[in-house]
């Protein structure tokens, strides 16, 4: 398997040098049109959008989307992969984007929890959240995600057990969708070292337990908010994306029927189309 530095070269981009390390960013549109920062859930990087960006760049808008750390392309430094390390590296990104008005932020599962905060700390730059999936609570639900978090062996057991599964999953979601060419570029991005390392320390420094402050803390929000979930969402089921929007403030809510969660890559017009016309609105 090739080095992450190898995949770098293979692949170039652009990376920013940030508090925690080197990020991965990559921008597409017109850079006066109306931005929207997405981010990604918690084992897919950047990527996930490559299907939803085309369809918002048609609409008139740009895109910024990058890797957190520990994913992707994006460094994987030795450090406590908590909830508050994303937060910071996103408030980086999102701090060094220049615009002329707020813009729209979209967090797809735990980056939907992210962007939720991101709107509480930087209030004035968000004028619309969409939350795609929104993570509620992975580890109340599982077995597996509590063994990872064991300290000691919870990071042998997601290097010997989770990644294969990881892997094995991603193969069949792929190939039911046509998408088989995302396998081998997420086995590469996985296999790397560092991302089992960056997972298990999720599980065990909660990044992915209770997000239900970060939706509470919106009630006081006037962005515009549109919850996206699909029908047969079994990683974030219905009854969750429900608990969540008794939560938000007042919001939109758009229901794709037999949706899973990669809606993302199977739904991308639909998505795109409901953030255009809640663009439209304002």
């Amino acid at each position: 398997m090739p080095t992450l530095n190898e995949l770098r070269h293979a692949i170039g981009g652009r990376y920013l040098p940030l508090g925690a390390g080197l990020t991965h960013v990559v921008e597409d549109g017109e850079k006066d049109a109306l931005a929207v920062l997405l981010l990604h859930g918690a084992t897919v990087p950047h990527w996930e959008f490559d299907r939803i960006v085309p369809h918002l760049c048609r609409n008139g808008m740009r895109t910024v989307r990058f890797d957190f750390l520990g994913h992707g392309l994006s460094d994987r430094p030795m450090v406590d992969y908590d909830f508050t390390l994303f937060l910071k590296q996103t408030l980086e990104v999102l701090d060094g984007i220049h615009a002329s008005r707020p813009l729209t932020v979209l967090g797809h599962s735990f980056g939907a929890a992210i962007a939720a905060a991101v709107a509480y700390e930087r209030p004035s730059r968000v004028q619309r959240l969409v939350l795609v999936a929104p993570l509620l609570d992975f580890m109340a639900y599982s077995f597996w995600p509590r063994v990872f978090a064991l300290p000691g062996v919870g990071r042998q057991l997601m290097r010997s057990v989770g990644l294969p599964a990881l892997e094995r999953r991603r193969q069949r979601r792929y190939a039911a969708i046509g998408a088989e060419h995302l396998t081998p570029r997420f086995i590469a991005e996985a296999r790397a070292p560092g991302y089992t390392e960056a997972l298990a320390s999720m599980f065990q420094k909660g990044a992915l337990s209770d997000q239900q402050a970060h939706y509470r803390r919106l009630g006081q929000s006037e962005c515009e908010i549109l919850v996206v979930a699909g029908s047969a969402d079994r990683v974030v089921p219905l009854r969750d994306v429900t608990r969540v929007r008794a939560l938000l403030p007042a919001h939109k809510y758009l229901e794709l029927k037999g949706a899973e969660h990669n809606l993302l890559i199977t739904h991308p017009e639909l998505v795109a189309a409901a953030v255009a016309e809640a663009q439209q609105r304002t």
